[in-house]
Parts: structure tokens; C-alpha cells; sequence
């Protein structure tokens, strides 16, 4: 139940974000058919404050001016969390020599376990470039708030070995801090290279 609760909860977001794009002046003809681009009303990302995995404050000018890939999970996830990183691992290694302004973050919805010198461990097994991002998801302007990612931690009577439900989607955020897109799963590098390749390259022609 806790896990239909979750997809729910996602797809309500979701089911509401085409509809606020539906309701725009954009005629069908005239709106993109990418898969995964949420166009032609993109979520704009709000200020907000936390830490990254050297414990140096992390907000809203970080990630201006670049193409952010979120993932969120928890380092002790046992498979969805590693198996996507690997994946993004794979593909960071790719489009980083054709795009100087990629990163690729991790954001923690388990931060009482995942202290910044966990994260800076699990962040550098993966890619020493990519960003992992403590604090508190359940706060008003937080990113898991902001982009509406569902998640369950399933600790009522575990404190330390528990599991968390959360999505398994990776997603985007373009250069003007808007939540353009979304990669589901299961992640292959090519499938999201292309992807990402040809929703940029819409948003590049707009701006």
C-alpha cells in the first residue's frame, strides 16, 4: 500500500504538470514530442539552501548556467540507487566531452543516515565530480519539494537497517534553473544521452 501510495502521489504531480502545459497558449502543433520534456510550462526552481558533500552550502546559484541531472535516494539503497549512479557514471563520462556545463547530483532523502562524509564516500566511488546533497527533504523549499519526488522511510521499527521507497527517475533541470524533463527507468547511458541530446537541443533553440 505505501508503495502505490508513493506512485500515486507521483503521478498526481506529474498528471497536474501536463495539465498546467495543456492549459497554454502553445497550440499542440506547436509543443515538442520528446520524450520526457515538460514543455511548454517548465517548473521554475526556487531558492533554497543546503549542504553538499564537503559541507559547503549548496542553493539555487549552483546550479544555474548548467544542465543538472537529479537523482534522489539514500546511500544504503541495496539496487535502484547504485545501478542508476553506474549508469550516470557512464553517461557523465560521455556528454562531459562534448558539454562543460553538466553535473550530475545526488540528493540524499535520507539524512539522517547519509552525513556529509558518507555522501562525500558514495559520491567519489561513483565519479569525483558529482554532487551529493545533504538536509532536511520534508522542508518548504527543498529540491525533493520542489520537483514533488515521492519517498517512504520505512524505519518505524528499524533506526538503522531500514529500506525507503522512492522514485527511480532521474531528473532534469536546465540552465535557467527550470525542471524541464524527466528519465525513467530502467537507465541505459545511450537511451539518456539521446534523450537529453535532443530535449537540449529544443530548449537551446527557445532560448
Amino acid at each position: 500500500m505505501v508503495i502505490l501510495a508513493i506512485l500515486a502521489a507521483g503521478s498526481g504531480f506529474y498528471v497536474s504538470l501536463k495539465q498546467s502545459q495543456n492549459q497554454s497558449a502553445l497550440t499542440v502543433s506547436q509543443a515538442p514530442n520528446i520524450e520526457g520534456l515538460f514543455w511548454p510550462n517548465p517548473k521554475q526552481i526556487r531558492e533554497f539552501n543546503t549542504l553538499d558533500q564537503s559541507g559547503n552550502s549548496f542553493g539555487l546559484e549552483h546550479i544555474k548556467g548548467k544542465w543538472s541531472f537529479l537523482f534522489f535516494g539514500y546511500t544504503h539503497c541495496p539496487d535502484v540507487c547504485p545501478v542508476a549512479l553506474s549508469v550516470m557514471a557512464e553517461t557523465y563520462k560521455q556528454l562531459a566531452t562534448r558539454h562543460k556545463n553538466i553535473q550530475i547530483i545526488f540528493v540524499s532523502i535520507d539524512p539522517e543516515r547519509d552525513t556529509t562524509e558518507k555522501l562525500s564516500e558514495y559520491m567519489a566511488y561513483f565519479n569525483e565530480d558529482f554532487i551529493g546533497l545533504n538536509g532536511d527533504p520534508g522542508i518548504e523549499n527543498s529540491l525533493t519539494k520542489q520537483i514533488g519526488v515521492a519517498y517512504y522511510l520505512n524505519n518505524e521499527e528499524q533506526t538503522e537497517n531500514y529500506l525507503v521507497d522512492h522514485s527511480a527517475s532521474i531528473f532534469l533541470l536546465d540552465p535557467k534553473a527550470r525542471f524541464v524533463g524527466k528519465v525513467s527507468a530502467p537507465h541505459e547511458a545511450e537511451k539518456i544521452i539521446q534523450q537529453f541530446t535532443k530535449i537540449s537541443t529544443f530548449i537551446n533553440a527557445q532560448n
